[in-house]
């Protein structure tokens, strides 16, 4: 724990050039001026990832857990979903999940073995007025073993690294082994939220815990964050379990379907129309892609390319919306009419070469106003659209 003279020095410095500040660090005897720097360089994240979380006399004793946590607004989104007297967060890291997630039941108990975490969890829960959290440092299977409550709800969010630190994502392959810990989990809850990788195999992951109830997808600015699990007693077919895309930074409502319904939903094929749309992210990692197409009137450009299209906007609609240019072929002849200052923002889907490919090819570079997919259409051919974002 860092000393009332070190959270002094960065609640003064918070707004300096730290560069010049790790320069004339002579000038500053007893601060550890290097360590107070990388604390303020954390400060600076915690203030966009978690601004709720903003104080200078935070402790973040390791650099990993604060990659590793959730951001406000994901955390947030899953305080909204569950409430309740008593919860436990078996895999508390530093604490972020736990702290939201508090505020939504009387009683909470967060879970960590690594005493450095779990010093500096129980300092900053009361740093922040968080008094309903106790803490525990220990593991989660031993918590489990020793308990002697019932929750409404238990939080796992299981490391996703293996013994030689290299990034996993099956849930049999993460620690602690949820599949392993399932039914010893559900003796102790209700019910039991996974926070899985946003790489996770959905359907894999349905197959191995057995009675999942609800899945959430959660998305921040176009980029997957968290796979969410509900786990209750109660087995529901897997093809009829809630998949919740939720796109955290767009205007919209949820897009809840099922697998069941996904499969059973006709889908119409079209080349490009006047509007190209692309879903957003968590629709994609969802695999809404025919009851997407389905819901909003859209058809799409091939079965495997998750474009679609439109003859006009759509108000409301979890996606990027372009007006079409032209649809071109792949060549530098057929480009060089269109993009007379050499730039577009380019993408692919369902495309032989990837952007810096196309990029050589064509001899453009990044920028402008100008977007440009590469796709395949409907019969099989390889097509540029050039659009404008709407």
């Amino acid at each position: 724990m860092q000393s009332a003279a070190f959270h002094r020095f960065v609640a003064d410095h918070l707004e300096e050039d730290l560069h010049r500040l790790l320069l004339g660090s002579q000038k500053y005897p007893g601060i550890e001026v290097p360590t107070a720097v990388a604390h303020i360089k954390a400060l600076h994240k915690i203030r966009q990832k978690i601004p709720a979380w903003y104080h200078p006399e935070l402790e973040l004793p390791v650099a990993l857990s604060l990659e590793q946590a959730s951001s406000q607004a994901t955390a947030s989104y899953k305080a909204k979903l569950f409430n309740g007297e008593r919860m436990a967060d078996l895999t508390g890291g530093l604490g972020v999940d736990c702290f939201f997630l508090s505020q939504s039941f009387s009683k909470v108990d967060y879970v960590e073995q690594q005493e450095v975490l779990s010093q500096a969890a129980h300092h900053n829960f009361t740093l922040l007025g968080a008094n309903n959290i106790e803490v525990h440092c220990t593991s989660a299977e031993v918590f489990l073993q020793e308990s002697q409550e019932h929750f409404d709800l238990i939080y796992i969010d299981p490391a996703r690294r293996d013994s030689h630190q290299n990034k996993v994502f099956r849930l049999s392959d993460c620690q602690p082994n949820v599949v392993e810990l399932r039914e010893q989990l559900l003796e102790k809850a209700d019910r039991v939220l996974i926070k899985a990788a946003p790489m996770l195999d959905i359907t894999e992951a349905l197959r191995q815990l057995k009675t999942v109830s609800q899945v959430w997808i959660l998305s921040v600015d176009n980029e997957c964050k968290e796979v969410l699990l509900l786990l209750e007693k109660e087995p529901i077919a897997l093809d009829e379990v809630p998949i919740h895309a939720i796109p955290l930074s767009m205007d919209v409502p949820p897009f809840i379907f099922t697998k069941k319904e996904e499969a059973n939903t006709p889908i119409q094929y079209a080349v490009p129309e006047h509007y190209l749309l692309e879903p957003e992210v968590s629709i994609l990692k969802a695999g809404a892609f025919r009851s997407f197409a389905f819901r909003y009137g859209l058809s799409k450009l091939h079965p495997d390319s998750h474009l679609y299209t439109a003859p006009a906007p759509i108000s409301g609609i979890p996606a990027r919306q372009f007006s079409i240019e032209a649809v071109l072929k792949y060549d530098l002849k057929s480009i060089s009419e269109w993009l007379s200052n050499r730039k577009a923002n380019v993408s692919t889907r369902n495309f032989p070469d990837n952007p810096e490919q196309i990029k050589k090819k064509l001899r453009i570079k990044d920028g402008g106003d100008l977007y440009l997919f590469a796709t395949t259409l409907m019969d099989g051919s390889k097509r540029l659209i050039l659009c404008k974002k709407c």
